[in-house]
């Protein structure tokens, strides 16, 4: 029997070597952490982080996972600061939206349509001047002017979808109100092969409680 059991375990120690090589690599952590993003830490905590690790692995933005349409101007109010862009759409029979885009002080970009939106002016084109969103707009005009728009029945129903947090914008406290953050790497791995890793953040009572990692690399084609 001793002599079998010697046999026995080399090969299933081997066989768990093996799967830790295969990809995708896949991690839970409940301890410790990941890149510096430690478990335990409160929403605000991680959220520093990532704007750090933005600098030494370009993330860019973290999604908040699960966050629905907003329905009005006032739902979106005090979250505009922390973000830089809005997406209004209608999504009830024919696809029809209008992106405002506006990474500094000012709105640098609107596109209006459906499947393929085409760069405007100002957004709605029909509405006066005053009333309609313009290029070069001050960020502080959006709020305002979307209050004026939905009084419009034309364009009352239209939901407000706000895009994935950029890190270059301070924390924005609503994301508290989700237990869910995702995120994702991209890194060259070697000429040729990329890697991805997909993560997300689980939170509980106002805590990081787990990180979920996912990694795999795919061939890259020129």
């Amino acid at each position: 029997m001793k002599r079998l059991f010697l046999l026995v375990f080399p090969a299933v120690l081997l066989t768990s070597c093996l799967k830790k090589d295969r990809l995708p690599l896949i991690e839970t952590i409940t301890k410790g952490d990941k890149w510096g993003i430690k478990i335990g830490s409160s929403y605000a905590d991680v959220y520093s982080r990532l704007q750090e690790l933005d600098k030494e692995k370009n993330l860019s933005s973290v999604a908040v996972v699960y966050r629905q349409p907003f329905s009005s101007p006032q739902q979106v109010q005090y979250l505009l600061p922390y973000y830089d862009a809005v997406t209004l759409m209608d999504t009830s029979v024919v696809i029809d939206r209008a992106l405002i885009q506006f990474p500094g002080d000012k709105v640098a970009h609107i596109s209006s349509g459906g499947a393929l939106p085409e760069e405007v002016d100002q957004w709605p084109a029909s509405l006066p001047t005053e009333t309609a969103i313009l290029k070069n707009d001050p960020v502080s005009d959006i709020y305002t002017k979307l209050v004026a728009i939905y009084k419009i029945p034309d364009y009352s129903y239209l939901k407000i979808i706000l895009p994935d947090k950029p890190l270059d914008k301070p924390f924005d406290p609503d994301m508290e109100k989700y237990a869910e953050w995702g995120f994702s790497i991209a890194t060259d791995v070697k000429p040729g092969v990329s890697g991805t890793s997909s993560v997300r953040l689980y939170f509980k009572d106002g805590k990081l409680n787990k990180i979920l990692h996912n990694y795999n690399e795919s061939q890259v084609y020129n």
